[in-house]
């Protein structure tokens, strides 16, 4: 396989991890919103609720950290992939 052949090969495999990363954290996003209307429903203000507050925020917060980084290897990856498309 030439060079030119393993860099496209290199970026397509790149992006489609991306893609899955993104699609995880659509999924996970959804998850964390069912959680909400679970606990919104079901659960009034009790210690078991603060508690699954926490632990909602903590995985929010890392859901939103993992859609930033497959945004910003989205962008790092579009000046690679006008370079491979050149050769």
């Amino acid at each position: 396989m030439t060079e030119t052949g393993k860099e496209k090969c290199a970026h397509t495999s790149l992006r489609n991890e991306v893609d899955q990363l993104r699609l995880s954290t659509n999924h996970l996003k959804n998850l964390v919103y069912s959680m909400s209307v679970v606990m919104s429903e079901r659960m009034e203000h009790t210690q078991e609720y603060e508690a699954l507050l926490t632990l909602f925020d903590t995985v929010r917060n890392h859901i939103e950290n993992a859609q930033i980084s497959s945004e910003k290897i989205s962008e790092l990856l579009e000046p690679c992939a006008l370079e491979v498309s050149k050769d």
